[in-house]
């Protein structure tokens, strides 16, 4: 796939692709406190992996924007409680950073290409197959993230 003279749609694939290591309103409804013994399996899953805020936020940006895009994606409670590890500047930097990937991943969402249309599926296809990989039931970064049903 050729990007081409395309700055905008290269700036979007690397921020999706930055996403690979929200809405408020989806923010609010994801906010409520996940039971206890989620948590602390989380925190274990994460502290495990060695992930800095900055990386949870991104895989859960990752989370929620696969949600919005994916066929058959849903958010795990194990994502819906990756906001309960955090608290003061580690959850600002947690949110700043789930953000900017979930933002990246709703820019995809609304891509419009009129020279090649084809072109945005491709990217959310692939985007998708990486969130699979990645935050999917056998995750290879963070798994348990995402669970995926085909209808």
């Amino acid at each position: 796939m050729s990007l081409g003279h395309h700055k905008s749609l290269g700036s979007l694939i690397g921020a999706i692709a930055a996403s690979m290591f929200w809405g408020s309103m989806c923010w609010e409804a994801a906010a409520a406190e996940p039971p206890e013994d989620i948590v602390g399996t989380t925190r274990a899953a994460v502290a495990t992996a060695r992930l800095t805020p900055r990386d949870t936020g991104s895989r859960y940006g990752q989370a929620l924007g696969a949600a919005e895009l994916c066929t058959g994606a849903t958010v795990t409670d194990k994502a819906s409680a990756l906001p309960a590890l955090y608290a003061d500047a580690e959850l600002e930097e947690f949110k700043a950073q789930q953000k900017k990937i979930y933002d990246a991943w709703i820019r995809v969402k609304h891509c419009v290409r009129e020279d090649d249309p084809n072109q945005c599926k491709v990217i959310i296809d692939e985007s998708c197959a990486a969130a699979l990989t990645e935050i999917g039931p056998k995750g290879t970064a963070l798994p348990g993230l995402l669970e995926f049903s085909r209808p």
